[in-house]
């Protein structure tokens, strides 16, 4: 036997792959007899038993063979452990496969009874809507030249029901090292043989580990490490440098040793200059410098420090000598600094961000191997950026966000990281006790419900003014919109058209209407679902508070007259009557909240700052802490969130009160909005994700 169908999906036993449309999806053979021995008891139950007496006869093997078998099946057929459309779990039991089975018989007696002359025209019909699509994607994923990424193809790197990140390849292109992660907070590095398609663990024991770097000549590797959620300290932010042999790792998982320790110094960015020498950010009091730390003399070296400039990553080129650094300015202006480690010269390349992105903070651009341009990525696209600052997008609306881009040595192939994240909502009900003599309170929730589950992002939930109604954000329906629970009765409310990215939103006072901002845009959207665009002379980032009955309170970004490539942001009030804004505050704000005069936003480092009378200070009771986006002025109280702890800051005390709660004890949540009237709150839930490692290539 050659091949069957399983759904849409041609399963080439011979060669063990799975091919569907263009992309084939090569597995272990193993992993392909599983799904042989299933298919051929299409909608039975195979017990673990069968499955390994089939799969594995007389082989002693891991208590889990089966299970990791079936999730590597899931991956490549597009199924869903939660909604199990293609395998169903039967726990304690076994597996069966529930999707329809064509075995090559079938095929040939339905085609025996089609005349030959219609069978004939049957097949010219197929070959032509095959050309026909394939004209359609080489049109569609193809640029115009060959120096174009290649991207017309994909094949999955891997296939495991953990998420993987931060993908690397060894210098000669035969191995690619990726994070693992084992748990919220903590992950191991592997490393995949691309050749023998073989995975290796390389760390003995979990942690916080960053991204991995190899050095040239691919026997070690270097990274920034912390202690994860397991360790018997709690994580902080100083990471140190380590590094392993790969050598010794691929016979042995191995403990990372130490070559530069902390100090409360917060270290990443690596990247190594030589077989001896390693280029990382230290990020020490928020003011970041370039370093080199020599590793037969422990000697670090400052390479590169402007107090205009601050350096969020690295990519370094072997072949031109150059160290690009993307830097920040005070304002967020992103730039290259090319950095000749030969002469150490330097060359200052700002960089062109396309407007629907110049709110992307995140760029981390990667060194092409073979010409002097760097890829990089933002939600569903692929960038090039070429040495005048420029970009050019490859769109890949087909595939989730698209993170950690990196070539290939060759320069023929991208792998990078594809996937997406489970949130849900959950409503709880609290009492607070009296305070206790340290100023903090226990607050005891209990669960009422989660709002309409999903396996996608459900997000920023609140309260509609003066009702129990509950809006949130979500891309169920394949793009994110608000939707609305009224009355226990879930409706989508917002019908933006493709492509819509919804940053934030508050409800008007009255509970009317919501303010949002889209797409760079500010919107007012009704109850009946009508959404009308506000016109403004700027960019609209993020909708921060709803202040009265006809201002909102906006992060903004507004071109620079003197300097167009340049831009500046701001916190804005606008009257949404008139049309014209008052600024608020000129610099970055993660989030913020007007009360009276007095302006609250945390900075790039989430500390909560204080602005009023054009003074600039640190909250005194909440410094060291580090707030979530998202926190909101109620009843006279500043409502905070941090370390799945609730603080309140009393805005006529000034006082500083913890509330000690755990959602459901869950390790990662955040709070969307609270209730005081009726004591509720909502936490955006984290659930899981999904994050596979896929290569694109022609």
């Amino acid at each position: 036997m050659s091949d069957f169908w399983v759904g849409n999906f041609r399963v080439d036993v011979s060669r063990a792959q799975i091919i569907v449309k263009d992309d084939i999806i090569s597995l272990e053979p193993r992993v392909l007899k599983v799904l042989l021995t299933l298919a051929k008891h299409q909608g039975e139950v195979v017990t673990h038993e069968a499955l390994l007496e089939s799969v594995w006869p007389n082989v002693v093997v891991a208590p889990n063979a089966v299970q990791r078998c079936i999730g590597q099946l899931r991956k490549a057929l597009g199924d869903d452990a939660k909604q199990q459309k293609m395998i169903a779990t039967h726990p304690k039991i076994g597996y069966s496969l529930i999707a329809q089975v064509q075995w090559p018989e079938e095929s040939l007696v339905e085609s025996a009874v089609i005349p030959e002359q219609q069978a004939n025209s049957h097949w010219i019909i197929k070959i032509f809507l095959l050309c026909l699509s394939l004209l359609v994607l080489a049109w569609y994923f193809l640029p115009s030249t060959t120096t174009s990424p290649p991207i017309d193809r994909l094949t999955p790197i891997t296939l495991t029901d953990e998420k993987e990140y931060y993908p690397s390849f060894s210098p000669d292109g035969r191995y690619v090292v990726y994070n693992r992660y084992v748990n919220l907070c903590e992950n191991q590095l592997w490393a995949k043989d691309l050749t023998e398609n073989r995975e290796y663990r390389l760390t003995k024991t979990a942690g916080y580990y960053g991204a991995a770097a190899w050095s040239p000549d691919g026997n070690q590797l270097a990274f920034s490490k912390t202690g994860g959620c397991q360790s018997s300290k709690p994580i902080q932010r100083c990471r140190n440098i380590s590094a392993i042999s790969f050598i010794l790792a691929k016979s042995e998982p191995q403990i990372p040793r130490e070559l530069l320790a902390c100090e409360q110094h917060n270290y990443g960015g690596l990247n190594w200059l030589t077989n001896n020498k390693i280029a990382f950010i230290d990020s020490f009091a928020r003011q970041g410098k370039v370093k080199t730390l020599s590793l037969d003399s422990s000697l670090v070296t400052l390479l590169y420090s402007d107090e205009s400039y601050q350096p969020r990553a690295l990519s370094y080129s072997p072949r031109n000598k150059k160290l690009a650094i993307t830097v920040h300015d005070q304002k967020q202006n992103i730039s290259l600094i090319l950095f000749n480690t030969e002469n150490n010269t330097i060359e200052h390349l700002p960089l062109k961000v396309p407007d629907e992105h110049n709110d992307y903070l995140w760029w981390d651009p990667i060194w092409h191997p073979l010409k002097d341009t760097l890829i990089t990525s933002a939600e569903t696209s692929l960038f090039e950026i070429d040495m005048a600052g420029s970009f050019t997008e490859y769109p890949i609306t087909t595939v989730a966000d698209i993170y950690n881009p990196m070539y290939h040595p060759d320069g023929e192939k991208i792998i990078a990281v594809i996937g997406g994240v489970d949130l849900d909502i959950e409503e709880y009900r609290f009492q607070p006790s009296p305070l206790t003599k340290s100023g903090s309170s226990e607050l005891s929730a209990q669960l009422i419900s989660t709002i309409e589950p999903s396996t996608v992002e459900d997000y920023q939930a609140k309260y509609q003014p003066g009702t129990s109604n509950i809006s949130f954000i979500s891309n169920r329906s394949g793009e994110q919109q608000i939707w609305f629970v009224d009355n226990n009765q879930l409706k989508q409310l917002s019908h933006f058209d493709r492509n819509t990215r919804i940053n934030s939103y508050t409800w008007s006072l009255d509970g009317q209407s919501l303010a949002l901002a889209v797409r760079g845009e500010l919107h007012l959207l009704t109850l009946d679902g009508q959404a009308n665009p506000i016109p403004t002379p700027f960019k609209v980032i993020e909708v921060y508070q709803w202040v009265n009955t006809q201002q909102v309170l906006l992060s903004i970004i507004e071109k620079i007259p003197s300097d167009p490539l340049k831009q500046q942001r701001k916190v804005v009030l606008l009257d949404l009557n008139t049309g014209e804004h008052s600024d608020i505050y000129q610099g970055f704000s993660h989030w913020a909240q007007l009360n009276g005069q007095s302006l609250y936003y945390t900075d790039w480092s989430k500390t909560l700052h204080l602005y009023q009378d054009q003074q600039n200070s640190i909250v005194p009771a909440t410094s060291g802490i580090r707030f979530s986006p998202g926190f909101i002025i109620k009843d006279r109280q500043l409502s905070l969130f941090a370390e799945n702890q609730i603080w309140l800051y009393h805005l006529d005390k000034l006082s500083l009160t913890k509330m000690n709660i755990s959602p459901s004890t869950r390790p990662k949540a955040n709070l969307s909005d609270i209730d005081f009237d009726n004591n509720r709150l909502l936490f955006s839930i984290y659930q899981s994700t999904r994050k596979d490692l896929v290569m694109f290539h022609r």
